[in-house]
């Protein structure tokens, strides 16, 4: 009989963490009998088309995690709508041979496999010093909010010491290790992406950047760095990718777009199609948001063939490796961007850089890795 195995992620949109939880039922389909444990709707062929992945609905069954309604509509009080899953998984453990939680530390009562990728909702995780939003600081409204998180499912953290943990970066595990004592395996999350067959002098000078819109994306930085240089006399273009996750800050940037809509083109989220094309013809990317995890947005324009820059800090400097496109500010990207752009053998040196590194990134090698560490787990765990 097939082993059963339980695969969570909160929510499956349009952002990054997705990819791993829908790879992982890619790579284990075929030889157990996988569920998805998540809150709202799960539109297959969307995903598949966002994604890269080719996944039928008859291939796995979907658990929806009872919750309050309002909460299951909303992309907001994603650490309250954790602790609703994490009480339904400490019920549902029993049925599963191994519980897999995709996004985050996870007490399943039982030992199991957790993944740590988005852990901006784990409270003291990061430093107060890298968070840019209020509503993560060490204020009343959110020891509140946390009072009551933990009224519908505490956490524990010492319990997650007793799982297997994976992390999607060096970056990512040394937080996990400093902040829980928790050590942790690295595996990359899988990127879709290949060299493009775009010869590189034909794109043009122009930049991309991909991710929902909210504002620890700070899009707007993004937008000031690269005015910056086009003050300098580059007429560099910039194409912007992702579905609208605040509407609040979409307002704000609204008029920025309209004032600089000869060089700065909002695309809003596209198919994995569509935002292959753009990627593919432009020769550069870029990232403002300082410590992301891992960054798969800037995975995937690395493997498309684009040299990308990103803030210093986070698992994204992990993606590119290289002094060159790795800045600490706004004068120092707008330096490194003008360094790159007037250096054509640099930019060749780069390119061949990036596409080699690249491949930590592969489908093929999280697949074969994911099935290892399951094997292996369940070869350990026998109930």
């Amino acid at each position: 009989m097939r082993k059963k195995i339980a695969i969570i992620h909160p929510r499956l949109g349009w952002g990054g963490s997705e990819a791993t939880a829908l790879w992982m039922i890619e790579a284990l389909k075929n030889e157990y009998d996988v569920s998805l444990v998540t809150t709202g709707n799960v539109d297959v062929s969307g995903l598949n088309a966002y994604y890269g992945t080719g996944l039928y609905q008859k291939e796995f069954s979907v658990m929806y995690v009872p919750m309050p309604l309002g909460l299951r509509k909303t992309m907001k009080f994603a650490a309250l709508r954790g602790r609703f899953i994490q009480r339904y998984c400490q019920k549902i453990a029993s049925q599963f041979d191994v519980m897999i939680d995709a996004y985050s530390p996870c007490d399943f009562k039982t030992r199991g496999i957790q993944f740590a990728t988005d852990i901006a909702q784990l409270p003291t995780i990061i430093d107060l010093s890298s968070v840019t939003m209020a509503w993560y600081g060490d204020t009343f409204l959110r020891k509140m909010y946390l009072a009551l998180c933990d009224l519908v499912s505490p956490l524990h953290p010492e319990a997650w010491k007793n799982n297997v943990t994976i992390s999607n970066s060096h970056w990512t595990a040394d937080v996990m290790l400093k902040k829980y004592g928790i050590s942790s395996r690295v595996l990359y999350p899988p990127v879709v992406g290949d060299s493009p067959n775009v010869p590189y002098e034909k794109k043009e000078q122009g930049f991309v950047l991909i991710g929902r819109i909210v504002p620890e994306k700070k899009i707007t930085v993004a937008i000031e760095i690269l005015e910056k240089v086009r003050q300098k006399g580059r007429n560099i273009k910039f194409h912007i990718i992702g579905g609208v996750g605040s509407h609040t800050y979409m307002r704000t940037l609204k008029p920025i777009f309209l004032k600089n809509k000869s060089w700065l083109f909002f695309e809003g989220r596209l198919s994995e199609e569509n935002k292959k094309k753009i990627i593919t013809s432009c020769q550069f990317g870029i990232s403002c948001r300082k410590n992301e995890p891992f960054g798969i947005a800037v995975a995937e324009m690395v493997k498309s063939g684009s040299i990308v820059f990103v803030p210093d800090g986070g698992g994204q400097t992990e993606i590119v490796d290289n002094a060159a496109l790795i800045y600490k500010d706004i004068e120092d990207a707008v330096q490194k961007i003008e360094s790159v752009i007037n250096n054509e053998t640099l930019q060749n040196a780069l390119r061949e850089h990036l596409l080699k590194n690249a491949q930590k990134f592969s489908v093929d090698n999280f697949k074969r890795e994911i099935k290892n560490i399951v094997d292996t787990f369940l070869k350990n765990n026998i109930k």
